[in-house]
Formats: structure tokens, sequence, C-alpha cells
């Protein structure tokens, strides 16, 4: 209704009232409009704006925006809903030269069509969120296949939706220098995909030089670096994990248990293994 983009994991999670609009977009807006205002004492608007956090008003807040549905159908219709973040200066953006920051970023994951980020080469403020599996080249000590040169251009082939990072390509499309920091600003893949499962409660050797060439080769392309799917339990096994992520350069943890992540005390505990 009225082109709103509903919100949800699944279609019985969608109501009228979660809208992209309305759960993000507005919020976003009053933010930040009070987080710039013009007033007697503040006349002009800062350049560039203040962002939504008070502490540190040039951290920007990446919004991802997971596409669940047709990518290519879908991709106007969220372009259009972050005009009045655009319009008012709030967005970061690629200007064909240089990354321009501002208070959001916006990085499209899921069925995000790359095709569609890449074809404006002097103005983009929706960023990829690039397979973490397809950067790693030959610092890789468990890759068996090599990324083929192909054209410089990267162009749609298929109308397939084939998931994070790929929606719009096809492996043949993907090459060594495809993603980087003017149309990426993630890297992430599933940690069980491509890491595996860690046998006897810890990672093995090469699954950790694994990890340590993936982030290598997302770092030299100046995209930020996170696995989602890491395992959460035991807890041993879980703070084993964040460990070795921090430990080796990841960007961003993806985690439920806000307290035990914040706390950074990840040191067994024998309560760990039963609860």
């Amino acid at each position: 209704m009225n082109n709103d983009l509903y919100v949800g994991h699944t279609v019985a999670a969608l109501t009228p009232q979660r809208t992209l609009r309305d759960l993000y977009i507005n919020p976003l807006l009053r933010i930040l409009d009070q987080q710039n205002p013009i007033t007697d004492f503040h006349p002009r608007l800062d350049q560039p704006r203040q962002g939504v956090f008070d502490t540190d008003p040039s951290q920007s807040l990446v919004l991802l925006i997971d596409f669940k549905t047709d990518g290519q159908e879908a991709w106007d219709h969220v372009s259009a809903q972050l005009s009045p973040l655009r319009e008012n200066g709030y967005l970061t953006y690629f200007n064909g030269t240089d990354l321009i920051p501002g208070p959001i970023t916006i990085v499209g994951t899921g069925n995000t069509p790359f095709n569609r980020v890449i074809a404006n080469t002097t103005y983009r403020d929706i960023f990829f969120d690039a397979p973490l599996d397809k950067l790693a080249d030959s610092d890789d000590p468990l890759r068996s296949d090599r990324l083929t040169p192909v054209q410089n251009t990267v162009a749609y082939r298929s109308p397939e939706n084939v998931g994070q990072g790929l929606s719009g390509l096809s492996d043949a499309d993907i090459r060594a220098d495809t993603f980087d920091w003017t149309n990426s600003y993630f890297a992430s893949v599933s940690f069980k995909k491509t890491i595996g499962r860690p046998w006897g409660f810890r990672l093995t050797e090469l699954q950790v030089k694994k990890i340590r060439a993936q982030i290598r080769a997302a770092h030299r392309r100046g995209l930020k670096v996170r696995y989602w799917g890491v395992p959460a339990w035991p807890r041993s096994l879980r703070n084993h994990l964040w460990s070795i992520l921090v430990r080796e350069g990841v960007d961003l943890l993806n985690v439920d248990d806000l307290k035990s992540a914040t706390r950074q005390d990840w040191r067994p505990k024998i309560s760990d293994w039963w609860s």
C-alpha cells in the first residue's frame, strides 16, 4: 500500500505498522533533525551533519537493509524511501572519487542487486554487503579454486536471487577486484558455511588461518568484516570464537547476548558448559 516496504523475516510477521518508513526512516529523521537544529545559538547547519551519538557525533550509524524479495524489483522502492535522509545530507555517499561520510551509512544485504549498486559511477549511497568467502585469494589456505579474470564491468546475467553477496552475479562475474570500498561496506559470510564446525570445542590451526586470510583480503579492499551464524552454545565455545575473531581483526561481532559481549570477559568458566 502506498509503495510501503514491509519489514519482517517471514510473511506471517508483516503488519501494516511494520514498514521501513515507520520503523527506521522516520525515527532516524527525528533524531537527526534534533541533532542538527537551526537556532539563534546555532544558525547554520554543521558540515558534515551531526550524527545520532551525542558522545561521538562524527560516528556513522550503519543501517543494514536485508532485501528479502526480488532485489531488482525492490531497489527503486528502497532508494525512494531513503530520499528524506538523502535530501537532508544525512547519508554517506561515494562521489566517483572519494567516500563522503554521513550520519547514516546504508548497506544492502540479502538479495540486494549488485548491478544496481554500481550502476551510477559518480554517486552511490547504498553500499553492498560483499561475500567474504569470495574475497580471499592466495592467502586462503583452504581455497581450491581461483578467481577468474573477466571484463571490468559486472553485468546482470540472471533474474535469480541467490542470497547475500551474490544477487545479480554469477561466479564468472566475480574477480579479485569486484568488491571494494567504492561499492561495498561490509564483507560477510555465514561462519558455519565458510569456516565449518569447531571440532573439540576449538578451532583448528587451519580454520584460524582461513579466518585470517579472509579478514586480510577484506581489509585490503577497505571493507569491514563480520561473520554471522557463529555458534552460540556452549558459552565456552562462543567465547573462544569471539576471542579469536577479535584477535584476528574482525570489525563487528554479530551477537544476541549483548551483556556478555560488552563485558568482554570471555575467560572460561565452569558454568559455561551447561548454560
